[in-house]
């Protein structure tokens, strides 16, 4: 039953991959060509479409009070949300005109609209503190040097150059923090001011940031983290400072300090070409279609680290919060089994509040406000959120399957002058354990999978190294594919673990022989 499973895995990948190198050949035919499809040349042509847009951005609302009747469709980076225009699922992205400039240097088939919808300045902010006040103005005046000097000119011939080789940035780890050590945090997923190159962030906003500690005696942490995390990082001083493609607006500018902008652009709107010219595509047979894929996704930049270090997290986070939340579920369990009305009064409401709030929600609450004024990681907080969550999980079951047993067993084991304790562990709890395993395997698998949201509260796990690694690919297909099937293989390994467990305290399935083992048959 195994191996079918496996191999219609296996065959349904396959069928995928054929599907998407087949969609996503390229073409020469002008799509201007196809009826229904006219040429996209102004904004008031995108007029009641879907236009694609990142969460935690002004361009919803700029695209609002510009584009009449027009759908907004949020996605959680940049790279899904120029996906979605590429795969026509919307007709417009909205996005900051650098970030849209950088993306059409590798996709010539997309165009920026002449008209911005806003003109923007992007700059990096501070917690509205008296220590942000301090190290926002000393930043403000490293920019404004930068720019008077011609380094900031510089800085963009080197962000938004064809040439990779040029794209690089000093060793800030290792830069001698005489006055301390700054935390930035930045989201990976918005080149050229924020990603991920062999293993290491860097980008525009980054080299600006390393430079100023270089100059200023700071050793820069680089914190990855999702954009609608950033903000929410520094009002809430986790992060000494935020910068990554940040627009200066007045609204923000009333619970943050913003620096000197370091880039003066705007907010556009990119579209697809109506035709793409001769040349530009490049006609591909399904295996290089694929091969060229799964280079660009494992083996450039020896991406294939990112996925290992991913797995190694949410691995990390799984098995600590199974071992936790098993011990406190059993714990809290043992508390309330004799019906001690503080306890279980306790854990009604612990119960109610945790299984009754989303996880992220609950991750992100953690974070940003229980230990909103502690320095702890991402992973520490992850570990608690899905120990309170697991161990919930397990109080229940312990619960359900204890329920199940007679209530003559109890009194049988009292009769024949078994304590309290030893009937529990004894008799109770052995035969209970058929009951509940089941469904505790169930419960770790949707542990496994509960994890991917981790990456809230800047953890990176192996779901938001697959973002990272397509907002450096610009491809959907291998970094998915990669996660799905590692997340199934963690899934089958910690079941068939749970499963030998299972197997190995149920008489039921086990030998005779090992029943009896120890036993005198012959007596």
């Amino acid at each position: 039953m195994r191996r079918k499973r496996v191999w219609c895995i296996l065959l349904c990948i396959l069928l995928i991959c054929a599907g998407s190198a087949w969609a996503e050949e390229p073409t020469a035919e002008p799509e201007s060509d196809t009826p229904g499809k006219p040429e996209i040349d102004s904004l008031d042509d995108l007029a009641y479409a879907d236009i694609a847009v990142q969460t935690g951005m002004i361009c919803d609302v700029l695209t609002q009070e510009r584009i009449e009747g027009t759908v907004i469709q949020y996605f959680n980076s940049q790279t899904d949300a120029m996906m979605a225009l590429r795969t026509g699922k919307v007709l417009g992205w909205c996005c900051d005109e650098p970030v849209a400039r950088y993306m059409i240097l590798t996709h010539p088939d997309m165009i920026i609209l002449k008209e911005p919808l806003a003109t923007s300045n992007l700059a990096a902010v501070f917690p509205k503190t008296d220590a942000g006040k301090q190290l926002c103005d000393e930043y403000s005046a490293f920019v404004d040097q930068l720019w008077a000097n011609g380094t900031m000119a510089e800085i963009d011939n080197i962000w938004f150059s064809t040439d990779e080789s040029r794209r690089t940035v000093l060793d800030y780890t290792a830069l001698p923090a005489t006055n301390g050590t700054l935390a930035m945090a930045v989201d990976t997923t918005i080149p050229p001011f924020a990603f991920v190159k062999d293993g290491v962030a860097m980008g525009y906003d980054i080299d600006v940031a390393a430079r100023f500690c270089e100059a200023k005696g700071y050793r820069l942490n680089v914190t990855q983290m999702s954009f609608d995390s950033v903000l929410a990082a520094v009002q809430t001083g986790k992060c000494d400072f935020a910068a990554s493609c940040i627009t200066v607006t007045d609204e923000r500018a009333e619970s943050m300090y913003f620096s000197t902008p370091d880039y003066h652009g705007g907010v556009v709107m990119t579209v697809m070409k109506g035709a793409i010219p001769a040349g530009a595509a490049q006609q591909l047979s399904f295996w290089e279609s694929v091969s060229e894929s799964f280079q660009k996704t494992f083996i450039r930049e020896d991406r294939w680290k990112l996925f290992g270090d991913g797995v190694l997290t949410s691995l990390i986070i799984t098995v600590l919060a199974i071992l936790f939340g098993t011990l406190l579920g059993f714990t809290v369990f043992m508390l309330c089994r004799n019906g001690n009305p503080v306890a279980n009064g306790i854990t009604r409401f612990c119960m109610w509040l945790v299984q009754g709030m989303p996880v992220v929600v609950l991750l992100m609450v953690l974070y940003y406000i229980v230990f909103g004024s502690v320095s702890v990681s991402g992973v520490f907080v992850a570990v608690i959120a899905f120990t309170l969550t697991f161990g919930s999980a397990v109080f229940s079951l312990l619960k359900m399957g204890v329920g199940t047993i007679d209530r003559g067993q109890y009194e049988a084991s009292w009769a024949l002058g078994f304590s309290g304790r030893t009937t529990f562990f004894r008799i109770i709890l052995p035969q209970a354990l058929p009951h509940i395993l089941p469904a505790y395997k169930n419960e770790i698998v949707s542990l496994i999978k509960a994890t991917s949201v981790v990456g809230y509260v800047a953890v990176q796990d192996l779901t938001k190294m697959g973002d990272i690694v397509r907002s450096r690919t610009y491809e959907a297909f291998f970094p998915l594919i990669a996660v799905t099937v590692i997340y199934f293989l963690l899934e089958g390994l910690i079941a068939f673990l749970v499963g030998r467990i299972q197997f190995r305290i149920n008489p039921k399935k086990r030998k005779p022989a090992s029943i009896l083992k120890g036993v005198d048959s012959h007596d």
